[in-house]
């Protein structure tokens, strides 16, 4: 017999049995079957994210988790799930997708998102059954080890690391108004910014800070851990400079400083997502020999029509 469960907050022995499921799920797929940001939103009990877990006979066998947020004027809910290989066609993700609806209409979201990760024809079959159509194709770019490039700094930059305690307030002001209306990066909380700092990846000197004259202008926030099957990663994780010092490059000058960092950090390969729109941000990682190595889609269903009930086909999670 399944039931669902939901949850404001991640603990105790739910992350004991999500822990197993995620295992099994990655072992099954061959990549992570959840981001970052809303699962550490989830675990301290933040507001507005949501879990629901399935379970069969008291089993763990599907889990989900949402954000609810605004971008451009519009309430969304973001979600993430994923059943256990085991179980798989038999409707869980079906029934995990139907409350995410329900719940992103009761916070009067106009429309849910739904992430895919390494899209996959499941990820496309339960779309097109509740009416979901791609929005964002987000492209996982790969750089293998080799000569670092030699950065150029333009006049009156300078690159230091992070410094914890005396430039936190001062990292997420920068960093809102570098990503201003992204529904990941823009508008993150001071225990947004702390709960990765309190990760066991995260290290003060793979945070650089640039600034202009001595002045706060953006940032190059690498990430460094080992990953299943792929060696020591090394991840442009976010980068970024402030709007009014655009077309003074940068942005290329950011990535040459953080690929030559990462030359001293011994790692197998870099790793960088890119929205698949932004032409500019990919021909710029593709001249640093970054090479496609996946895509991960978004799936958008609009709440603003009446009831979308999902169309009648075979289960597919």
């Amino acid at each position: 017999m399944q039931n669902i469960e939901v949850i404001s907050r991640l603990e105790g022995e739910h992350i004991e049995e999500l822990e197993s499921l995620i295992v099994a799920a990655k072992a099954a797929d061959g990549h992570e079957p959840f981001g970052e940001h809303k699962f550490l939103r989830l675990k301290r009990g933040a507001d507005l994210a949501v879990g629901f877990l399935a379970y069969e006979d008291k089993r763990l066998v599907g889990y989900a988790h949402t954000l609810t947020f605004d971008a451009a004027g519009e309430r969304r809910v973001s979600c993430e799930l994923t059943v256990h290989p085991q179980f798989r066609r038999k409707g869980i993700g079906r029934t995990l997708l139907s409350h995410i609806i329900e719940h992103a209409r009761s916070q009067g979201a106009l429309r849910v998102d739904l992430w895919a990760y390494n899209d996959s024809p499941a990820s496309r079959a339960i779309a097109s059954d509740f009416a979901f159509e791609e929005t964002r194709r987000l492209l996982h770019m790969h750089r293998h080890p080799g000569p670092a490039p030699i950065p150029t700094a333009p006049e009156g930059a300078s690159v230091r690391p992070f410094r914890p305690g005396e430039d936190d307030e001062m990292w997420v002001a920068l960093n809102n108004r570098i990503f201003a209306g992204h529904p990941e990066n823009g508008e993150w909380t001071m225990d947004d910014f702390r709960a990765r700092l309190h990760q066991p990846w995260f290290k003060p000197e793979d945070l650089l800070i640039l600034e202009i004259d001595g002045n706060p202008a953006g940032f190059h926030w690498l990430k460094v851990e080992e990953r299943e099957g792929e060696g020591r990663v090394g991840e442009v994780y976010v980068i970024g400079a402030a709007p009014e010092y655009h077309g003074r490059g940068l942005g290329r000058f950011l990535l040459a400083t953080g690929l030559t960092h990462l030359s001293k950090r011994d790692v197998d390969a870099v790793a960088v997502y890119v929205d698949q729109s932004n032409e500019r941000a990919v021909a710029l990682y593709g001249s640093f020999e970054f090479h496609h190595h996946h895509v991960d889609v978004l799936y958008s269903l609009s709440l603003l029509a009446e009831s979308n009930p999902p169309r009648a086909a075979a289960a597919t999670g």
